[in-house]
């Protein structure tokens, strides 16, 4: 039996037992209904953070929500297991309401979740939402929003952690570019002539062949600082300048890109290691050691408490990196990579929450600047301190762990000013990559739709291809006119039926974030 068919029996006899469970939650409810008062009992399903039970941040939050919501609030945690048997555990608990949290963490599981929806095991956040969820309707954008609304106008789940608009950056060595008497490149060209002195020129001092000019992951976000200049993004389907779209892969710019960086790698300027999924693994490690001069990576490495970036201090003390300006391609273009405003891991009050309303209130405080400080770094001038404008723990990272810090993680896991691990400079730098990430973004399709039956069913072949092709031609075993045999073979691999289908998705993604907008500015907008 195909493993398809499988899944789609298994989804259907959990929908038929969710059906019937449900229905009979309902029928129980009305002799069981809470009357507003009393001690609130609240279960979390909890995948974040060190998983400490019975720990000093539980009694905290539970002291912070009783005096928030004036009601004694008592919480269950339910920590989920590792990730390889957190998906099996959650569809247990989501297949019976005596078992149900209240609050249920989930990711990656669109499928399961669709049948949760249509069997009424997640409820209807909206009304909460309007009444009770100020903190999370006034921190999620509407773009991040749209990507959760159902269009019968109901919102079933919201997202439980969503990364900052830009979170990466073009890092390059201040020191060795002082050092070698040359300018911050700005153009394409002017960063090919910088990595190159990188790895020739002995930017080090030491006498010895012992840098690369670049490093990163063996990946395709690694080599943005191209891919962007040129306007392109292999991972993503594009919006082309005829207003149709196109898997990035396939488009002519690519092939620009995969020249230049063959010949790069040619002349020993991009890291070897950069060719090795295994090797990828390390590439923190490769950066903090000290012998890479530019490097595609997250913006939070310059908090000065980075892990990296203090192992990179210790080896080398004189040593200083810099973010710099997207580079700029033949005719102007520049952008950093931008995030998805999606998410990845998302939040569902189920039907076993009796009272719904006061769920939201709760998972909305914790949403809340004050209690997410609160359960992330603890009490200010007992757990940390701020210096300057700068956070530092006052325990170390066992002692955060016994205290449970971080046990609330990816329930609404803010990345702004309440996120006081990050400098006041790095959030200034977060904002300038948010902007700095718009135009490929707005190049960009990121799609709504859970379902992309042509792209599950080709794109895997798609992309083995694809890989097989681009890194060989990186690495000089293929010749630069395997791309073009790569766009021919496109078609056959069912290409044509997947850009078919993100073309009509995006077509219909677009009338549908009309309706949404007016359905946002009724329903959410007054409410903020």
């Amino acid at each position: 039996m195909k493993k398809g068919l499988l899944s789609g029996i298994a989804i259907s006899l959990t929908l038929s037992s969710l059906l019937m469970a449900c229905s009979n939650e309902e029928a129980s409810k009305d002799t069981k209904k809470s009357d507003g008062t009393g001690t609130l009992d609240v279960s979390l399903a909890l995948m974040g953070g060190p998983k400490t039970p019975n720990a000093w941040t539980e009694t905290a939050l539970e002291e912070d929500l009783t005096d928030h919501l004036g009601r004694e609030v008592n919480i269950e945690n339910i920590f989920l297991p590792g990730w390889e048997e957190a998906k099996t555990k959650i569809n247990l608990l989501m297949s019976d309401t005596s078992q149900m949290p209240d609050v249920m963490w989930h990711w990656d599981m669109n499928k399961e979740f669709q049948s949760w929806a249509k069997a009424g095991a997640v409820q209807d956040l909206t009304p909460y939402l309007q009444e009770n969820g100020k903190n999370i309707i006034n921190y999620y954008s509407k773009e991040t929003m749209f990507y959760h609304w159902d269009p019968s106008g109901k919102i079933f789940r919201i997202p439980g952690d969503v990364s900052e608009p830009g979170t990466m950056t073009t890092i390059i060595r201040k020191d060795w570019l002082e050092k070698l008497g040359l300018e911050v490149p700005t153009t394409v060209d002017e960063y090919i002539e910088v990595v190159k002195a990188f790895t020739h020129d002995d930017p080090d001092g030491n006498g010895k062949d012992d840098t690369y000019g670049i490093s990163g992951e063996n990946l395709y976000r690694a080599f943005a600082p191209f891919f962007l200049a040129y306007g392109v993004d292999p991972d993503q389907f594009m919006i082309t300048e005829d207003g149709t779209v196109k898997y990035g892969s396939t488009l002519p710019e690519v092939r620009e890109v995969l020249q230049i960086l063959q010949d790069l790698y040619k002349e020993g300027v991009i890291d070897p290691r950069m060719l090795s999924p295994i090797e990828q693994a390390k590439v923190d490690e490769i950066m903090a050691n000290g012998k890479i001069g530019s490097i595609y990576r997250w913006v939070a490495f310059f908090n000065p408490d980075f892990n990296h970036h203090m192992s990179f201090k210790a080896i080398n003390p004189d040593g200083e990196y810099m973010p710099i300006e997207p580079i700029k391609g033949p005719d102007g273009f520049a952008s950093d990579l931008p995030a998805d405003e999606i998410g990845w891991s998302f939040l569902s009050v189920t039907a076993a929450a009796e009272e719904p309303g006061e769920v939201v209130k709760v998972v909305d405080r914790i949403a809340s600047p004050e209690t997410y400080k609160l359960v992330t770094y603890g009490k200010e001038g007992e757990h940390y301190e701020m210096k300057d404008g700068q956070y530092k723990s006052l325990v170390n990272p066992d002692e955060m762990n016994k205290l449970g810090l971080g046990n609330y993680n990816w329930y609404v896991q803010r990345k702004d000013e309440a996120n006081i691990q990050n400098t006041p400079e790095v959030i200034e730098l977060f904002n300038k990559r948010a902007e700095t990430s718009m135009p490929i973004r707005e190049k960009t399709v990121f799609f709504k739709a859970i379902s992309r039956p042509a792209w599950t069913e080709y794109g895997t072949d798609i992309n083995t291809l694809r890989d097989e092709t681009f890194w060989g031609i990186i690495s000089g075993n293929l010749e630069i006119s395997a791309f073009d045999e790569f766009v021919k073979k496109y078609p056959e691999l069912g290409g044509n039926e997947v850009d078919e289908e993100a073309n009509t998705l995006y077509k219909e993604q677009e009338k549908e974030f009309e309706e949404f907008s007016k359905w946002y500015d009724e329903n959410i907008e007054p409410y903020k």
